[in-house]
């Protein structure tokens, strides 16, 4: 950096005053924001909040384990699990009468093509899988 200005001297000439003073801003810009974001877990202004988000935490923690546990069987055959959101709206019961093969191939049509390009133009989901009316 000390040597930049006496080699752009000779294409610049006084432009050369300017332009390493913009460039040393530049440089020593750069080494100051990474030395600012170099230790995020401090506890200076621009720090993360940490233990705000560990207090967060456990009262979140707390409230779970406080409710009663679900059964399995309540929530996994709820008709608003929608098994295979957003491709299709279908709930469990829907999907639970389909073949494995048909389930598999509607998952690698997931994979294959996305979700984005699965939607109708008016953004939603098709309400049924290609092919089948709900039974």
């Amino acid at each position: 950096m000390v040597l930049l200005p006496f080699q752009l001297w000779t294409y610049l000439h006084w432009v050369t005053i300017p332009g390493a003073v913009f460039a040393a801003y530049i440089i020593l810009g750069i080494m100051f924001i990474g030395r600012e974001i170099e230790d995020p877990f401090g506890n200076d202004v621009n720090d993360l909040p940490l233990d705000l988000y560990c207090q967060e935490l456990a009262s979140e923690i707390d409230v779970i384990a406080s409710m009663q546990k679900p059964d399995v069987h309540d929530f996994v055959k709820h008709e608003s699990n929608k098994v295979l959101f957003p491709i299709h709206q279908s709930g469990y019961h829907v999907w639970q009468r389909r073949s494995e093969p048909h389930i598999r191939d509607e998952l690698r049509m997931k994979v294959h093509l996305g979700v984005p390009a699965r939607k109708s133009k008016h953004g939603k989901a098709p309400e049924e899988p290609r092919g089948e009316k709900s039974v």
